[in-house]
């Protein structure tokens, strides 16, 4: 013991490999800059460049939230979300960019970015560890998360049900206003502040019960079991190397993940821009489709990496995440942002057309919602036809989506 403690001290600080991938992000991004590449050659710098960024600060993300769990006794999954959470930062900054060019266009590659995402959560459910052919989904998921798949499903409806009467009845009223783009993002977020706190609440209260929140252990098992897998996971989460024990040390990792993943978004924004200036042939909604893809990055990075580490439940908090706080965290600061560039002159009453797009955009959000809550809720677990109709319904709303608009 007092050798090992003695070869670290003589050893020194060592820069852990996603550091090395950050600084060569950074170096990239910094150099493009500078010196501006023409043509597809740059738009492929950019996105390495993007792609470094986003994949440094993502495991800096949660290396600072694995040890801020552990500080704080919240559970991986809690911290997964918060992450998530966190990880929204380079997409919201990309539609921030596309909202001072093009409001349509940011509200439209944000709600594709629902869809995306629910596409992953699928995805990755295929891969959850199975007993019996079916997979156990937390405890937070089905208490709290199906209420707020409850209300954006009910909410988007509502939307979308008045968009179609305006347009049907030859209402005078033709876009989505800055009063009423205003009221739905201040809701949305509202409502994810308190779906936050119930979460944390919901697996403080598991944990006192002695409720298993990791969903390692079989139905089947006794509690004696279930408590030592537990403590032997959980001994093994405590070796992870490079986890900040202080709070301050938390605070600089999340802020490094912060700064990395805005500086990678708006590299990914560059792609876009290179994209839709590149083929003007192409639809708004495949346009908003590769950039919402793009978008998604952060999140794909985050789940791979927690995927590669066995830490299955901060991947799936993430994957859920993903698809809910694109409705209820970015979508809201998009339409806020949307109504307040409008009030402070940056957009001259611009806001969203009520069309045949922006409309179906909003509507299909009932459909992949509502499957979703009824799959999750019935008995608390993905069998393999909930996850095979969940990706035939999430494909072909994305077709229809994709088709001339």
């Amino acid at each position: 013991m007092t050798e090992t403690k003695k070869d670290t001290k003589a050893g020194g600080f060592k820069m852990p490999a996603w550091g090395w991938v950050l600084v060569v992000g950074l170096a990239l991004a910094l150099t493009l800059h500078f010196v501006h590449v023409e043509g597809a050659l740059g738009a492929v710098l950019e996105m390495i460049g993007g792609l470094l960024l986003i994949g440094g600060s993502c495991e800096a993300l949660i290396i600072a939230v694995e040890g801020g769990s552990a500080i704080l006794g919240l559970s991986k999954f809690v911290g997964g979300t918060f992450a998530a959470v966190v990880s929204n930062i380079p997409e919201i900054a990309l539609l921030g960019f596309f909202v001072v060019d093009d409001p349509t266009m940011a509200f439209i590659i944000g709600m594709m970015s629902i869809y995306t995402n629910s596409m992953t959560f699928a995805l990755y459910a295929v891969l959850l560890p199975k007993d019996r052919g079916a997979a156990k989904i937390p405890a937070p998921i089905v208490k709290a998360g199906t209420d707020l798949l409850s209300f954006g499903g009910g909410l988007c409806l509502a939307l979308a049900g008045a968009m179609i009467v305006l347009r049907e009845f030859d209402s005078p009223i033709t876009t989505l206003g800055a009063p009423e783009l205003a009221f739905v993002g201040g809701a949305l977020f509202l409502v994810f502040v308190t779906f936050l706190v119930t979460l944390v609440k919901t697996s403080k209260e598991d944990a006192a019960q002695g409720h298993p929140s990791e969903g390692r252990a079989r139905d089947s098992q006794p509690v004696e079991a279930v408590n030592v897998e537990a403590a032997k996971a959980d001994a093994a989460h405590d070796d992870h190397e490079g986890v900040p024990k202080t709070m301050a040390g938390v605070l600089g990792l999340l802020a490094i993940g912060v700064v990395g993943s805005f500086l990678g978004g708006h590299a990914m924004s560059d792609v876009g821009d290179f994209i839709v200036e590149t083929f003007p042939g192409l639809s708004n909604m495949v346009v908003a489709l590769i950039l919402a893809i793009i978008s998604g990055v952060p999140t794909y990075v985050i789940v791979g990496n927690a995927h590669l580490k066995k830490q299955s439940l901060i991947a799936l908090s993430n994957t859920f995440g993903g698809l809910t706080q694109n409705l209820f965290n970015t979508m809201a600061i998009c339409c806020l942002m949307i109504a307040g560039f409008n009030w402070i002159g940056v957009l001259d009453h611009t806001t969203i057309p009520i069309n045949a797009a922006t409309t179906l955009s909003v509507l299909f959000i009932y459909p992949t919602y509502s499957i979703l809550s009824r799959a999750i809720e019935d008995d608390g677990k993905f069998n393999w036809i909930e996850i095979v109709s969940l990706l035939a319904l999430f494909s072909f709303l994305v077709f229809l989506l994709t088709r001339e608009l």
